[in-house]
């Protein structure tokens, strides 16, 4: 496991094969003996799982079942992929790509900047019901592009930012190749099927996680439905009244592309994000994997608390009460009943305190904090 507080990245989001090797020593001794499975080692602390927590360790081994063609779960705070499937796999993504339609449009528009609609934007089925000559404002075909996705709208705003739909796809691509999207490739701004138009579930997530952190694109995609100069929209992703926690993000559907939802969930006990590509039943696919983030996984912050518990003397008899900063850890849910902490501390030549608040998980040592002092009584005269 990792130290991984909010907005870390390259954590480790499964076990190393040394901890697999030990799980499988500690179910050889559950078949054996009384008592609850025990690691031995040479460690003080060895690790001592019961049968529940072995089972969930199993669970998260084995992962949901998904039959999507690719998919992925991702803890937004930390950006760890916690399970995939085929996450590296180039497959169309359907209006999906609207989401990099939006970010590049944004570059050039203001959201308040008014727009004549091209006769070329109005194509495909999926419509936000513009009229060749209406007067739009980039705020409301942003709603038009990501709510009932419409493709009219994602024109609109590409023709309108970069002068033509090939002009804007350029920029697509360069987006792409500078977020190092490796397996993407746009061949338009809507999402329409064409040749060589692909993502993958890895890099769908990570373009997600920068749509996200767009606060106006943030606050479309979390909107269920609005009417907004005169258009009456309707989000097509349906979890955003289906799941607890829901704020996005978009769905996709083509002949080529299947079913695709890229969905985002924060519940208050962790922050997820998933992709499915070519699902039988995103809708019912999402929501699994949903619960198994959230069955198996949480933040949890450790600190130094302020309690009789942390103070200490000095040797000059001075009295410290000992506190450190947070500490969000993200752990699977079996692992933090076997978490222990210790404090280090020391004192130099003048008595002045050091310290470090150590967090272990068995034989891993998961992170060091820094200790502060704050003293509450002065030296005793001597």
């Amino acid at each position: 496991m990792y130290d991984a507080p909010a907005g870390a990245s390259n954590s480790r989001s499964r076990f190393s094969d040394r901890w697999w090797a030990f799980l499988v020593v500690l179910m050889a001794l559950s078949c054996v003996g009384a008592g609850p499975p025990q690691l031995r080692s040479g460690h003080t602390h060895p690790l001592r799982l019961t049968q529940g927590q072995i089972d969930s360790i199993m669970i998260v081994k084995a992962g949901p079942e998904i039959n999507a063609s690719a998919a992925a779960i991702v803890d937004r705070a930390s950006d760890a992929m916690l399970w995939s499937k085929n996450a590296e796999l180039a497959l169309p993504m359907a209006s999906t790509t609207k989401l990099m339609t939006a970010l590049v449009a944004l570059e050039s528009l203001s959201p308040d900047d008014v727009i004549t609609v091209p006769a070329a934007a109005i194509i495909g089925n999926a419509s936000m019901g513009l009229t060749a000559g209406d007067q739009v404002s980039v705020r409301a075909l942003l709603y038009g592009a990501l709510l009932p996705s419409g493709n009219d709208a994602a024109m609109t705003l590409a023709i309108a930012a970069a002068g033509s739909e090939a002009a804007f796809v350029e920029r697509m691509n360069q987006r792409a190749a500078e977020w190092g999207l490796q397996k993407t490739h746009f061949v338009n701004p809507h999402g329409l099927d064409a040749p060589d138009h692909v993502s993958s579930a890895r890099d769908l997530s990570a373009l997600t996680r920068r749509a996200l952190d767009n606060t106006i694109i943030s606050e479309v995609v979390s909107t269920p439905q609005i009417t907004i100069e005169g258009y009456p929209l309707t989000n097509t992703n349906l979890l955003l009244n289906a799941y607890d926690g829901a704020y996005g993000v978009k769905t996709g559907t083509t002949d080529e592309a299947g079913q695709v939802l890229i969905a985002a969930v924060d519940n208050g006990h962790g922050d997820a994000l998933t992709v499915v590509l070519n699902s039988p039943d995103r809708f019912a696919e999402t929501p699994r994997m949903l619960d198994f983030y959230f069955d198996n996984w949480q933040w949890l912050d450790l600190k130094l608390r302020q309690n009789a518990l942390n103070k200490i003397t000095a040797p000059d008899g001075s009295m410290y009460t000992l506190y450190s900063a947070s500490r969000p850890l993200f752990l699977q849910h079996w692992q933090v009943d076997q978490l222990r902490t210790s404090r280090a501390i020391s004192f130099d030549a003048n008595n002045e305190p050091a310290g470090l608040y150590q967090i272990w998980l068995g034989e891993e040592k998961l992170t060091d904090v820094p200790i502060q002092f704050k003293r509450v009584r002065p030296a005793q005269d001597r």
